[in-house]
């Protein structure tokens, strides 16, 4: 993890672009909270954040900064770790298969909430544009 956390820091690394590196290190026998510790230090840690943050505040605040990232990424790693260990799943396993970790009924009822929200939001906010436009 440690280890993780000093390539993460220095590279120049978006959310977006982390992603699949992390997936493809998992892929390649690298524990999964290890690339959380990437995922999380790499686009927190760029140089351009870490330059804005210096100016903007001072060089403690900066320190502050990226302990705080460090601590939590590294606690946040040991803590995925563990639950992987727990459960007994294997990390490079369910890379690409996250879909079937969830049952098929779950996901079913998931996405009927998920549409009735939508539906609901929805109708409520032309209820409110009718009552605007008859209130005129």
């Amino acid at each position: 993890m440690l280890m993780m956390l000093a390539a993460g820091t220095p590279m120049y690394v978006c959310a977006t672009s982390s992603t699949p590196i992390a997936a493809a290190l998992i892929l390649k026998g690298l524990n999964p909270g290890a690339a959380l510790v990437f995922l999380l230090a790499g686009p927190a840690t760029n140089a351009a954040t870490m330059n804005i943050i210096k100016n903007i505040f001072n060089t403690r605040a900066l320190i502050i900064y990226l302990s705080m990232i460090a601590i939590c990424s590294l606690a946040m790693g040991f803590i995925v770790d563990w639950l992987y260990v727990i459960s007994g799943v294997q990390a490079s396993v369910t890379i690409g298969q996250a879909s079937e970790i969830i049952p098929y009924p779950v996901q079913l009822i998931c996405a009927m909430v998920l549409t009735m929200l939508i539906f609901y939001n929805k109708i409520s906010n032309m209820r409110q544009e009718a009552k605007h436009a008859h209130s005129h």
